[in-house]
């Protein structure tokens, strides 16, 4: 599985972005075991989801607090998106 992801240090935050489609983020069981998928992976790193039109742009975010926010001043052209692959 191919995956975008990011690694983002804002404000002495360090966390991973993770896209995902909007169907993860209508069901909050799917919100919670992709995170707990991925901080199973990352221990220890804050893990933020995010969704994306077909343009690139964000159209919504989920994660702690903080990081939501972080995420909202960041401007998206600025993400250092990777291709990270998942076995």
């Amino acid at each position: 599985m191919r995956i975008q992801s990011a690694v983002i240090i804002a404000q002495g935050i360090t966390f991973m972005v993770v896209s995902v489609p909007k169907l993860v983020l209508d069901d909050q069981q799917k919100v919670e075991q992709t995170i707990t998928f991925f901080q199973s992976r990352w221990v220890g790193m804050p893990i933020a989801l995010v969704t994306c039109d077909e343009l690139g742009s964000p159209t919504a975010y989920y994660g702690p607090g903080d990081l939501a926010l972080q995420l909202l001043r960041i401007p998206p052209t600025a993400v250092p998106w990777k291709d990270l692959s998942i076995p």
